[in-house]
């Protein structure tokens, strides 16, 4: 019984997300394999789309993931990494991190667009019971997250964002 759950599961999985964003994903979970953050990521996918979605679980799994592959490359001293703490480390060390991606003048491109990336991702979680986005969230937004999330842990496995030189 138990294969025929986890075949169902999977049968609902490629009718619900497009094959091509299935590959995306598990390859960022192969990108990030034997860590904290591929462990999070497939925990927000399933919750995402496992047969009973969990949108609040989905969407903290997906902050977790990410905090648990940045944190360490933006602050490997800092025993208590958080997404909010993590964004404050890359605006303070402004100069120090540069991205894979050049700017038009075809230099390395500042990490600006991955911090509002992760802006996104922050200021959207209702992580924190009574503040002004405190609420449920929505399925459309724990889908939407686990992807950027899962985009965010492929650029640090892959080293898309670096420290300059």
């Amino acid at each position: 019984m138990h294969y025929e759950s986890e075949f169902l599961v999977v049968t609902m999985l490629a009718r619900r997300v497009d094959s091509t964003v299935q590959a995306a994903f598990e390859e960022a979970v192969v990108a990030a394999a034997g860590t904290d953050a591929a462990e999070h990521l497939s925990r927000a996918w399933v919750s995402a789309y496992g047969l009973n979605p969990h949108p609040d679980q989905a969407y903290l799994e997906a902050v977790k993931a990410v905090e648990v592959a940045l944190g360490p490359l933006v602050a490997p001293s800092n025993n208590r990494r958080t997404l909010g703490s993590t964004i404050r480390d890359l605006l303070n060390q402004q100069g120090k991190w540069e991205l894979v991606f050049v700017d038009a003048a075809g230099q390395p491109a500042d990490p600006k667009p991955l911090v509002d990336l992760l802006n996104v991702i922050w200021h959207g979680h209702a992580r924190h019971g009574g503040a002004a986005n405190s609420r449920v969230h929505s399925q459309e937004e724990a889908e939407s997250v686990v992807h950027l999330a899962a985009t965010v842990v492929q650029w640090v496995k892959l080293g898309a964002l670096h420290r300059v030189p």
